[in-house]
């Protein structure tokens, strides 16, 4: 995958707010409308977030409840954007910054899992890291990132901080809550509250807390450094944009709530509650794939603290090219990739003269685009014939699941399919070839991927493979 979007974004949103004065002392892009957007720093130029570039020209920027500048801010930091927008171009008057975890790494299971203030925090290679040392057990940290469920967080930013300042601090959802007790979990972390300000938190009675995704702070913890045990909360708060009304808002996030843990036709992304109508716009998957742990774009109406979503965005990084075989009413399978079930819908985009799967017969050489849906099955949102004729050529691109094996026999697993990489030859991003050792360095379990090959002999014989992000 690519990343040429972003800066065609940034020319075309300069030239936008050059011709209409936007961050130069003039009047701003015209025909904008107000607008709030949750997610993820993605690129500067001004400040991308969601596919959108806002100019911070004249924009408040909080950290941690202080003021500061742009340089300040990182790619893979969450924040919230509160401004005005015209289609890909924008103009930020207020950016905050909503951190996930302070506090010390208790364990490193692997590369890929770390343990903070008893959260998981799933590290991959497009994990951002401050001059990019990797901190070890023992240092204390801030963690930038989206949760994706009780206890885990996606991590986009990581900092190695010299000391556990400001205080520590963990955001997540609320269970085992005790209103006598005054405690409550996150994760494996205990929180205790006895004495700490509360701020627009609904009444503690009962178990009213559970589900709620807070954010909590305090400066001591009950327990042996470098694991927390009990942190004594001197504040907690709800967590996420706290917005009750918005003509335009935009929030990215993992999908942690479906029917029946909330109402029918509405889902949960993070904390925020999402109603769909017939007039939702779905790209790269339909409601029906909507899961927990799926990681969503939605961009509405908000109003009443329910956000009415009128573009609901997935996903769509698998790649897969070979030969069809087990062709059914919906779904096939690809020879060489066995396990892989390739499933069409009605959002399926068909090319190369075929109108639906009927069109298709085993033998048929195609192309398909699609997104990672239960296990192995792979939900098309393009399916491309490119031969009536069968074709030895096979290309599968996913997220990497596993690496075993010792250099220079590294296999890897991609889609439940082991790619030997014995013999082939790596490429990074620009499709420029680099040795084994610089691939591997950044190949870690949830990179991108693409691996070639051709089919024959009763397997494929892989060639090359390439980083996608």
């Amino acid at each position: 995958m690519k990343t040429q979007r972003l800066p065609l974004l940034a020319a075309a949103a300069a030239l936008v707010i050059a011709s209409c004065g936007g961050g130069t002392g003039g009047t701003g892009i015209t025909s904008s409308t107000p607008t709030t957007s949750f997610g993820t720093i993605t690129d500067f130029g001004s400040v991308f977030v969601n596919g959108v570039e806002f100019s911070t020209s004249n924009a408040a920027i909080m950290l941690d409840g202080n003021p500061v500048t742009q340089n300040e801010l990182r790619r893979g930091m969450v924040v919230t954007v509160s401004g005005s927008r015209s289609g890909s171009s924008g103009i930020a008057t207020r950016i905050e910054v909503d951190d996930a975890v302070k506090g010390f790494v208790e364990a490193k299971p692997d590369a890929n899992h770390w343990t903070v203030m008893g959260q998981t925090v799933l590290v991959d290679d497009r994990t951002q890291f401050e001059n990019n040392p990797h901190p070890g057990v023992n240092d204390f940290v801030e963690v930038h990132g989206l949760v994706v469920a009780d206890g885990t967080i996606s991590g986009g930013f990581i900092e190695k901080k010299n000391a556990p300042f400001p205080a520590f601090e963990v955001k997540g959802f609320v269970k085992n809550h005790d209103s006598v007790a005054m405690t409550f979990q996150i994760g494996a972390l205990t929180v205790t509250y006895n004495g700490a300000i509360i701020n627009d938190m609904p009444n503690p009675a009962g178990n009213a807390w559970n589900r709620l995704l807070v954010e909590a702070k305090g400066n001591t913890c009950t327990g042996t450094v470098p694991v927390c045990g009990t942190l004594n909360a001197s504040n907690v708060e709800p967590n996420g944009p706290q917005m009750q009304d918005a003509a335009d808002f935009e929030i990215e996030g993992f999908v942690t709530a479906v029917p029946p843990a909330v109402p029918s036709g509405s889902f949960k992304v993070g904390n925020q509650l999402v109603v769909t109508t017939g007039s939702t716009l779905f790209e790269g998957g339909v409601a029906a794939d909507i899961a927990v742990g799926v990681r969503l774009q939605v961009e509405g109406v908000l109003a009443g603290g329910v956000l009415t979503a009128s573009k609901v965005e997935f996903g769509d990084s698998i790649k897969l090219e070979g030969d069809v075989a087990n062709l059914g009413a919906s779904s096939f399978s690809l020879n060489g990739l066995p396990g892989i079930t390739v499933t069409a819908n009605s959002i399926t985009e068909f090319k190369g003269g075929i109108n639906g799967l009927g069109d298709l017969a085993n033998g048929n050489h195609v192309q398909v685009r699609g997104r990672l849906g239960s296990g192995t099955n792979v939900i098309a949102t393009e399916i491309e014939r490119i031969s009536i004729a069968s074709d030895n050529r096979v290309e599968l691109q996913g997220p990497i699941q596993s690496i075993t094996g010792a250099d220079p026999n590294q296999v890897v697993r991609i889609l439940g399919v082991d790619v030997n990489t014995a013999g082939i030859v790596f490429q990074d991003v620009n499709q420029s070839v680099i040795t084994r050792t610089a691939f591997f360095a950044k190949a870690v379990v949830g990179t991108l991927v693409k691996a070639r090959g051709t089919l024959g002999g009763g397997g494929i014989n892989w060639s090359e493979m390439e980083l996608e992000g």
